[in-house]
């Protein structure tokens, strides 16, 4: 894989976890779906929706570049990112049995990569 199609893999992973964080906090400061007009007026939320646009994009560019069979492993990287992010920004609980999980990911993640 070159050098670039590994930068937008990254770039994808952060802009997707990275999304993710934001629309927590939106929902966490009162972004709420059954009241849209609180989604109009939140600036997470808006910025949550941006970056998982651009997201989609990155994504379009690796699979450009990419075979799906070897993109996608690095996708499920998010699964252990955003736990770790939401530990941290929200003080999110992180049982053994979930570490566990999000190692056996990593884990697939770099049998995957290896070629």
């Amino acid at each position: 894989m070159s050098p670039r199609s590994i930068l937008l893999i990254f770039c994808t992973l952060v802009l997707n976890g990275g999304a993710q964080l934001l629309l927590r906090s939106a929902a966490l400061r009162g972004a709420d779906p059954s009241k849209p007009v609180t989604l109009l007026t939140s600036p997470m939320f808006a910025a949550g929706v941006v970056a998982y646009g651009v997201s989609v994009l990155t994504w379009l560019a690796v699979l450009k570049r990419v075979p799906l069979t070897v993109a996608t492993p690095f996708v499920a990287l998010v699964y252990v990112i955003v736990p770790l992010a939401a530990k941290v920004c929200f003080g999110d609980v992180l049982t053994w049995r979930m570490l566990g999980g999000m190692a056996m990911v990593a884990a697939g993640v770099v049998l995957v990569a290896q070629r």
